[in-house]
């Protein structure tokens, strides 16, 4: 698991709350790949980021509504507007600055092609 989530309280799809040590550990895709996913709002109050979170989201992880979490990485990783795709590596580190235009330019097209872009520049 990434070091920098240590610590964070993460909520389940069903909204309970679960530690993203225990989360997050030994996470894969199908083709066994290490992925780590995890919805970051920016949602005005708890009640929309838990409708939004467990109406329109996958079956993944977010940080709890008003965790300085949010805050801190927002400046960190340059979250000016939403939606953005930050790919962040193990150790934190920033590798992939604008995912959400990676994904609609290649996604679709190659998206195992994209994530092995993904997973070398988190390895570099």
């Amino acid at each position: 698991m990434s070091e920098f989530m240590k610590g964070v309280m993460l909520l389940k799809q069903d909204l309970t709350e679960v530690p993203a040590e225990e989360a997050l550990k030994g996470k894969v895709t199908m083709k066994r790949k290490p992925i780590e996913v995890v919805f970051f709002s920016r949602d005005r109050s708890k009640a929309d980021l838990e409708e939004n979170f467990t109406e329109k989201h996958g079956d993944w992880l977010c940080v709890k509504y008003g965790d300085d979490i949010l805050t801190r990485y927002q400046s960190k990783f340059e979250i000016k507007t939403i939606p953005v795709l930050r790919v962040i590596n193990p150790a934190g580190k920033m590798v992939v600055l604008d995912g959400k235009s990676e994904v609609v330019d290649k996604g679709k097209a190659d998206p195992l092609g994209l994530f092995a872009a993904w997973e070398a520049a988190c390895n570099k």
